[in-house]
């Protein structure tokens, strides 16, 4: 975990961060509130029917009187380890959503996998993919890192064997699942493109066009 830099004796709600000013403090929805969902309308819209923690900065209220709608015998009583954690492959966690997403009736499971190459494993590939080839060598006996590879093989300064700080596991590694996620939900073609430009650039990358295995059947 990352270490505090600063330790605050006495929390201030208006220098929280602003997503936590949006918590409702309601004890019970208005009735217009579920009317205006079967209308679809703006959460701006009917903001002023909730009882916002932002509508109580700087009154005693932001500190007390925080309503709830659904009771509890323990609040600490919830998943001491998140799925995350325990399901092992990405491929189980990915499966895991969208079977959640397949019971919800008002959630698209394919929107929820569309969402899920767009934001977060094509952004990946891409990053580990610029990283790889602007990455440093470093060497693992007397930790020196190197901008360039140096012509002797090993480190100049121990003789030490010289390792990469970005590895070809790294770049690769959602790149079967989004191929996967593609054709089984049968994502838009704008997205399998991307999807076939990356592996052909995964593809430029580490494979040398000029060294071809061959059998001495191809030959004939």
């Amino acid at each position: 975990m990352d270490l505090p830099l600063l330790v605050t004796t006495r929390i201030d709600p208006r220098e929280v961060d602003k997503e936590a000013h949006n918590i409702d403090a309601t004890y019970r929805y208005p009735l217009a509130f579920y009317e205006a969902t079967l209308l679809h309308k703006n959460p701006k819209d009917v903001e002023h029917l909730m009882d916002l923690v932002a509508s109580r900065l700087g009154s005693p209220l932001q500190y007390e009187n925080l309503g709830f709608t659904h009771d509890t015998s323990n609040i600490s009583g919830g998943p001491i380890v998140s799925s995350y954690k325990t399901l092992k492959t990405m491929m189980d966690k990915i499966d895991a959503q969208l079977k959640l997403a397949m019971l919800i009736r008002a959630v698209d499971d394919a929107d929820v996998a569309c969402k899920v190459l767009e934001r977060h494993f094509l952004p990946d590939l891409l990053g580990n993919l610029r990283a790889f080839s602007k990455q440093t060598i470093r060497c693992p006996l007397c930790n020196t890192v190197y901008r360039r590879a140096p012509l002797k093989g090993v480190c100049p300064k121990c003789g030490g064997k010289l390792t990469l700080t970005v590895h070809k596991k790294s770049v690769e590694k959602y790149l079967e699942i989004s191929k996967e996620l593609s054709e089984r939900y049968d994502l838009p073609y704008y997205l399998k493109q991307r999807i076939t430009l990356i592996e052909k650039s995964i593809q430029s990358l580490f494979t040398n066009d000029k060294v071809k295995i061959k059998k001495l059947s191809d030959f004939f």
